[in-house]
């Protein structure tokens, strides 16, 4: 169970995004909103605002759908790239713990932006990855978000694809656009191929796992803001 703080955050975020459809939500795990949390940050906008293939129609923009989503200022000096994978409780616990301080400490301050990309270690993680990458850019951090602070309870269901299916409802995914998506073989395997590069050009091996820079440093499960903080400051230096 994450603590009530968390669970107050998280329930704001839901609500401001995803509308009436977080009461949903609410009932299922007694979430609350609360309007004290922070504005989001800026985020940069792939070339396509409307993802979803419509059902039994018109296939995924995959090249759309696998651009990087910044979340922070574009010129921040710099680059967090974030490898992680939805069926990670290390990876839920750094989104949920962890990433709210990182945001005060170094992407609202402008001192670094971060970049998520996926690695996605199941056949669960897998599908809700290709899930987050269809829905609207503008919503794609949020549905991160709602997928790892729900992460126990949509894994641990008899029908955890149902329970995924659920939270893209959320968002606006029908269950047909669902299925189009999580089934895309493409869409899989650009995703794969995302896995194939952080394993030969940055030896990524677990999750979550933060490349600064393109490689000038690395750090490797969700540690204390203040590692972020320190390598950040040493490479701010450095330039």
């Amino acid at each position: 169970m994450l603590k009530n703080s968390k669970t107050l955050l998280v329930g704001l975020v839901v609500l401001a995004i995803f509308g009436a459809g977080f009461f949903l939500l609410k009932a299922q795990n007694s979430m609350a909103a609360d309007t004290s949390a922070p504005a989001a940050t800026e985020k940069a906008a792939p070339s396509s605002n409307n993802l979803l293939a419509t059902p039994a129609a018109d296939k995924i923009n995959v090249i759309a759908a696998m651009e990087d989503r910044v979340l922070g200022k574009m010129d921040a000096p710099v680059t967090i790239v974030e490898y992680a994978s939805l069926s990670c409780p290390h990876c839920a616990h750094f989104e949920t713990e962890v990433l709210p301080q990182l945001k005060k400490l170094l992407i609202d301050t402008g001192k670094a932006k971060l970049i998520y990309r996926d690695f996605p270690l199941d056949k669960y993680a897998f599908a809700a990855a290709a899930m987050a990458r269809c829905v609207s850019p503008l919503k794609y951090y949020n549905m991160l978000d709602v997928i790892f602070a729900n992460q126990q309870r949509w894994l641990g269901a008899k029908d955890p694809m149902e329970e995924l299916a659920k939270l893209g409802n959320l968002a606006g995914m029908d269950d047909e656009q669902f299925k189009s998506c999580t089934g895309d073989e493409t869409l899989q395997k650009a995703i794969a191929a995302h896995m194939q590069e952080a394993q030969t050009k940055y030896e990524v091996k677990n999750t979550p796992t933060f490349i600064f820079n393109d490689g000038a440093d690395k750090l490797v499960g969700a540690q204390d803001p203040e590692k972020f903080a320190a390598v950040v400051d040493k490479l701010s230096k450095g330039k």
